[in-house]
């Protein structure tokens, strides 16, 4: 049986609100983990009782980049606490990306935070957006480069299968290159408009992502992802829960069939 998840940030508004109703909220339509988006302003006990309660695991959270830089000690011993057995770095500074000014110094500064993160038993993952597989440098993405420039024992991927489809790429291609370095697979579905002048995110299994086929795949690898997150930022006018539940019971029906 894989492990679903599912990400905050399509219900970042409401965590601002309550964040322990939304944990509860995503226990009851069936959750197995939460990927967080910070705290919302909850200490990390308060936070670790509220998923035992409800039978749900933190699987990780994004960290801005210069933020996990500057506090790597506090951030790793908060979601220590509340059980994670992953964090993300998110979104360098742009002279921080391959070919920028101060690559080399990034390069640096992820395998520091890397080592710290593996020396208290977790694993640091990096998520990608559109710009990295899209964005080429001397014949390989940026993406590539970053992947290909860190010991793969110092960071994992936390592939976002939908950004890259949105890029122009091919999810297949980055899923076999990196097969059994990616522990968490995000399923962003999405649509593009009818002018194909830009793209809308839609449920998982209800856009153009080859769901079936891409799970297809990681069930072959030799290290499989454990969390499959169904990820697709916004739910523009419908009901966010509704669209999440949609979702998983999209994916579980899915990996019924995958299997059978």
């Amino acid at each position: 049986m894989i492990k679903i998840g599912s990400p905050l940030f399509i219900l970042r508004d409401e965590c601002n609100k309550d964040l322990m109703k939304v944990i509860d909220r995503l226990a009851e339509i069936g959750f197995e983990g939460i990927e967080f988006l910070g705290l919302f302003g909850h200490n990390p006990a308060d936070v670790k009782r509220k998923l035992d309660s409800c039978g749900i695991s933190a699987i990780g959270d994004h960290i801005p980049f210069n933020e996990f830089a500057d506090n790597t000690n506090k951030i790793i011993d908060d979601y220590k606490e509340i059980g994670c057995s992953y964090l993300t770095l998110s979104s360098p500074p742009a002279d921080m990306l391959p070919g920028g000014s101060n690559y080399s110094k990034a390069l640096e500064i992820i395998n520091r935070i890397g080592e710290t993160v593996n020396h208290a038993g977790m694993t640091l993952l990096y998520h990608n957006h559109a710009e990295e597989p899209r964005t080429m440098l001397n014949g390989k993405s940026i993406l590539e480069h970053i992947a290909d420039d860190i010991d793969p024992n110092i960071l994992s991927l936390e592939l976002d299968l939908g950004w890259i489809g949105i890029a122009g790429e091919k999810p297949e291609y980055y899923l076999n290159k990196y097969k059994n370095r990616c522990p968490v697979a995000h399923f962003k579905d999405y649509s593009f408009t009818k002018d194909n002048e830009g793209f809308i995110f839609r449920p998982t299994g209800y856009g153009i992502l080859n769901c079936s086929d891409l799970l297809e795949m990681t069930l072959t690898f030799d290290k499989k992802p454990e969390w499959y997150i169904m990820d697709h930022d916004c739910a523009y006018n419908r009901d966010i829960y509704s669209d999440l539940a949609i979702s998983l019971e999209y994916f579980k029906n899915l990996e019924h069939i995958v299997n059978s």
